[in-house]
């Protein structure tokens, strides 16, 4: 495993390379408050067939943050855009989880022609105001401050709460999660503001989405009901749905066994 990093408008963004070089890239995208490495028990599954990255967006993980805030859909994919056009990897297969899925399908919706494929998990098709303004309240708050990684790691919480993921699971993504300031306090690594979101209205554009794709439901997950799902995928001129059960919304985490199959059955044909 290494890492790449992309200067992106003016930004340095953080991108794990898992291996597989030289073959067709996939590229997985995270949700919010999350980083790259929620992929580490998903994205090694593919090295064989793809070329296999992960990315940090802006403001999350390693990446750096906006001076100013600037982490609104557009912002994200204007980056997704930049790292796609210079990476010299070429066009990519696109899978992300959450706000990760709905970037991914704001950035198809705009570049499709670039892309080889799209794979969106538990993607909210349009964020409610209500849920805009959950996420603004949160981003008030002060961060938390621990003494030591381990106390960090102890509180680590995913958000929403539910997951069946294993321990040892949180606990490699909760050690990942923190950095240490310089008068000594262990804080998240997340820019707080990327909680206020600006998101793009992905439904009315869907249809514009022309490369295949393939939409996740997530069985225990309440973000994404079934049957909003099967309308979803109706917008679309060339798409499936899918479904992962013994999961809630953090699906990498929670049944990345289920989630590896559901993915290479969709992608086995773009290898």
């Amino acid at each position: 495993m290494k890492a790449h990093r992309f200067i992106v408008n003016g930004l340095a963004l953080n991108c794990i390379d898992y291996g597989g070089e030289g073959k067709p890239p996939i590229l997985f995208l995270h949700g919010g408050s999350a980083h790259a490495h929620w992929w580490d028990f998903v994205a090694p599954a593919f090295v064989e067939d793809f070329h296999a990255l992960a990315l940090d967006q802006r403001g999350h993980g390693e990446s750096d943050w906006a001076d100013e805030w600037a982490y609104g859909s557009r912002h994200y994919v204007s980056d997704l855009d930049h790292v796609i056009d210079t990476w010299g990897f070429g066009a990519p297969i696109l899978v992300g989880h959450s706000m990760g899925a709905h970037n991914v399908l704001a950035y198809a919706s705009e570049h499709s022609e670039k892309l080889r494929a799209v794979v969106a998990l538990d993607p909210p098709p349009d964020y409610t105001e209500r849920a805009v303004e959950f996420l603004q309240s949160i981003a008030q708050k002060p961060a938390r401050r621990f003494e030591s990684l381990d106390e960090a790691a102890r509180n680590f919480k995913v958000l929403p709460r539910e997951t069946l993921a294993k321990k040892e699971i949180l606990e490699h993504v909760a050690r990942r999660s923190f950095k240490q300031h310089d008068d000594g306090a262990w804080i998240h690594k997340i820019d707080r503001r990327t909680m206020v979101r600006e998101p793009s209205r992905v439904w009315k554009s869907l249809h514009r989405i022309t490369c295949p794709a393939l939409i996740v439901k997530i069985t225990k997950s309440p973000l994404l009901d079934r049957e909003v799902a099967k309308k979803m995928v109706a917008q679309f001129p060339n798409a499936r749905l899918a479904e992962v059960d013994d999961s809630y919304h953090h699906v990498m985490l929670d049944n990345p066994t289920a989630l590896i199959e559901v993915i290479r059955n969709f992608v086995g044909e773009f290898k």
